[in-house]
């Protein structure tokens, strides 16, 4: 038995895929914390897929340790409600909630805490703290960021990880977190009106997703909360995500390092030096808004090489 499994319906151009590739590298490492997991991507077809090596698994025994893995602790999310779009005076007290309990065994809530938002940042205008830019589910259309974290842990199987990781990518009613950019949804782009059709997602790939966020914290700078991975295009007045496609073996305290690097927040980043660090490649996605007024989604727009 190999020990390399490799996540072969997973492509590193989409935003959605890179994440739910990091969310299984943290969930392996959380369950099997001695085994040494590392991920790299291999270049085959003319897509980068992800390869995780460490494990003498096969794809079930892969995907059964995923489903055994501790996963986000959403019970711990409750005090915040549905969203995250909560005042200061809300937000702070989870957040020294999740501190209170973290240990070096289990700092799972306290990392999501600190991805999800700073409450030394508000928007005084909408009585609200800033939050991260990967929440892309405000309330609007009853799609709520913790709701459809906690209903993604609630309704999904084995069956939607095998799917997400190895399968075909199968899309099912609701429960998007819309970092898939077929999400974004543009009148002038379509045959149809997309609304009655309503959000569809790969269960797996979403739920997946949201465990890389640990990943990714936000933080105060100049007074402006700034999310690991996001830089803000004043031209397009739009923020971007750009994120590192690696082929060195990289376990996750070096991935957290690799997304983080500044060289990839430049306009146009230095492969030179982006290669010296085992960076072949690197992608970005804007982070937009489309619709009118009050109706509008928020999507990432198809992402292009950097």
């Amino acid at each position: 038995m190999s020990d390399a499994v490799l996540l072969r319906a997973l492509d590193g151009s989409n935003p959605l895929a890179f994440l739910a590739a990091l969310g299984a590298l943290r969930l392996l490492h959380l369950s099997e914390p001695e085994a040494a997991v590392h991920m790299r991507w291999d270049r085959l077809d003319g897509f980068w897929r992800p390869k995780l090596e460490g494990l003498r698994v096969d794809e079930d025994a892969l995907v059964e340790l995923l489903v055994r893995a501790p996963w986000a602790p959403v019970g711990k999310f409750e005090p915040i409600g549905s969203n995250i779009t909560v005042p200061a005076d809300k937000f702070a007290p989870f957040v020294k909630g999740a501190h209170e309990i973290a240990t070096r065994q289990d700092r799972r809530a306290a990392d999501f805490a600190a991805a999800f938002g700073c409450e030394v940042c508000e928007d005084k205008e909408k009585g609200r703290i800033e939050y991260t830019d990967f929440c892309f589910i405000t309330g609007s259309g009853h799609q709520d960021f913790l709701g459809t974290i906690e209903a993604l842990a609630k309704n999904m199987a084995a069956m939607h990880l095998r799917d997400a990781l190895f399968g075909e990518w199968r899309p099912q009613k609701g429960l998007s977190m819309r970092w898939d950019p077929s999400d974004a949804a543009e009148y002038a782009l379509r045959w149809d009106d997309p609304g009655p059709r309503g959000a569809w997602a790969v269960w797996g790939a979403n739920r997946l997703a949201t465990e890389a966020l640990p990943y990714f914290p936000a933080m105060p700078v100049s007074g402006r909360l700034q999310t690991t991975g996001f830089r803000f295009n004043g031209r397009s007045r739009c923020p971007e995500f750009t994120w590192p496609i690696w082929t060195q073996l990289a376990g996750p305290d070096t991935v957290r390092s690799l997304v983080s690097l500044d060289e990839l927040r430049k306009d146009e980043p230095n492969h030179s030096v982006l290669r010296a660090m085992g960076i072949e490649d690197a992608y970005r996605a804007q982070r937009v808004r489309i619709g009118q007024g009050a109706n509008f989604k928020v999507s990432f727009r198809p992402s292009r090489a950097v």
